[in-house]
């Protein structure tokens, strides 16, 4: 028996018994392995790999819902989640937020470059490779490397009492490479995500170089002054500031009061050259699916179209409250102290590329502040956009052509008006995924007018 096979066997068996007792149920059987190296002081502290087997179920019993999340071994493991799930679900209150689920079976699009073959041999040669990578960046100017690599392949397997099943697998990688000086203000960072780490050490490599560089870079940084500058924020930071947007095209966001974009539909909130998309179907990216948690298959909508908010995306939920369609995003979304949810979610956030080099974005007459990395961003107001975030590691002011280093610096702005400041795209399209981007967000080197830059010590 394969293991997709013996996935679907745990699925159909938690389908068949669920159903006796439910009035819908759907089971998504998870099989992952896991890698992991964690570095620091230029030294690998951890490699560890691990595998887990996991039973994810959501259930409907007349107006309530309960989901559960939990490891299994055998069969027996999947009859005691069911039946702990639909105990618990009895005693809830009303669900508020379910109108149905996708009722049809479909046939799902074949996604492309998604499964690494050769993932099995390179988590052998990755402690070899992250030497390399550690190399990289004190050969580029770093005293001390820290960061992680982690791996995973999975495989998938769901089915719904409701007639939709499916299977999918993957692969992932994400490597955060961060560089020091004996000054911890002086840092640098690298970064690196996709499906297939075999073809990936080149990237890799070029992390570890561009965090090295930074930190070299940021030697020497001075208290920046507060005031309005034009900020040139790295994809790393564009994903984290204006990257989300998109995602804020979430009726149930709009519901809470959590987005900005309530009463923007049809509205132009960026300039024309800015497209983007939520998109599963993205090749290479790191949350592409086939289908969402209930078995709708994925597509790709454009949420903004030239600068003009188009769509929202929906669930089977909210595309019934808004008598809109499911745009075949349904997670199962986390709301925190073990509340989950269906809910619509962005799987990818992708940017259309831009058409400005390195030198043309760098080409600045105004004061410019360059901003590599950002750290704790956090909304003031959710509805109107209002934020911060301390910039970390290198940043610098660009000034006569020259990059000069400072520090101590916070974003203090509003992030629709950022949006709609956007001055220039890069050509440099590049997926960002890490702590900060818990999306995988496929984006530019932004150029922004007019941004407010206080003390970070405000």
């Amino acid at each position: 028996m394969t293991n997709t096979d013996y996935l679907k066997t745990l699925a159909e068996y938690a389908i068949d018994y669920g159903s006796k007792n439910t009035d819908a149920i759907i089971a998504r059987v998870i099989q992952t392995k896991n890698s992991q190296i964690r570095f620091s002081q230029s030294n690998i502290d951890i490699s560890k790999i691990w595998e887990a087997l996991k039973i994810e179920l959501f259930v409907v019993i007349g107006e309530k819902t309960g989901t559960t999340n939990q490891s299994i071994t055998s069969q027996e493991d999947v009859k005691r989640a069911i039946d702990d799930t639909i105990s618990f679900t009895k005693i809830l209150p009303d669900s508020m937020f379910y109108a149905g689920l996708e009722e049809k079976a479909h046939s799902y699009p074949e996604l492309k470059g998604q499964y690494d073959t050769k993932i099995d041999t390179f988590v052998e040669s990755a402690p070899e490779i992250i030497n390399s990578v550690i190399d990289e960046a004190v050969s580029a100017g770093a005293k001390r490397v820290a960061g992680a690599l982690m791996l995973t392949k999975q495989n998938l397997f769901f089915r719904s009492s409701l007639g939709p099943e499916g299977s999918s697998k993957g692969t992932t990688f994400d490597l955060n490479v961060r560089a020091l000086q004996d000054e911890l203000d002086y840092s640098g960072q690298g970064l690196d995500s996709g499906t297939i780490p075999s073809s990936s050490e080149k990237s890799m490599l070029k992390a570890g170089a561009k965090a090295g560089q930074l930190s070299k870079q940021a030697i020497g940084a001075v208290q920046g002054t507060p005031g309005t500058y034009d900020l040139i924020l790295s994809p790393t930071v564009a994903a984290n500031v204006l990257g989300g947007i998109p995602e804020l095209a979430n009726p149930f966001y709009i519901m809470m009061g959590l987005s900005p974009l309530a009463d923007k539909m049809g509205e132009q909130i960026a300039p024309e050259f800015i497209t983007a998309y939520e998109d599963p179907l993205f090749d290479g990216g790191l949350g592409s699916t086939p289908f969402d948690w209930e078995g709708t298959p994925s597509r790709t909508t454009k949420i903004v179209e030239q600068g003009v908010l188009k769509s929202f995306i929906h669930n089977t939920t909210t595309a019934t409250m808004f008598d809109a369609e499911t745009t075949g995003s349904s997670q199962m979304a986390d709301l925190g102290v073990g509340i989950k949810m269906l809910l619509p979610g962005a799987s990818n956030v992708v940017f259309d590329n831009g058409d400005h080099s390195h030198e043309e974005i760098f080409d600045v007459s105004r004061p410019t502040i360059y901003v590599t990395c950002n750290w704790y961003s956090r909304f003031q107001n959710y509805q109107t956009g209002e934020f911060s975030t301390i910039p970390r590691d290198a940043m610098f002011l660009v000034e006569k052509g020259e990059m000069k280093p400072i520090k101590n610096m916070r974003i203090s702005d509003n992030s629709m008006r950022m949006f709609a400041n956007i001055d220039a795209l890069g050509n440099d399209r590049t997926q960002v995924y890490w702590w900060e981007v818990r999306t995988p967000t496929v984006i530019s080197t932004m150029r922004i007018r007019d941004c407010k830059m206080t003390a970070a010590t405000q």
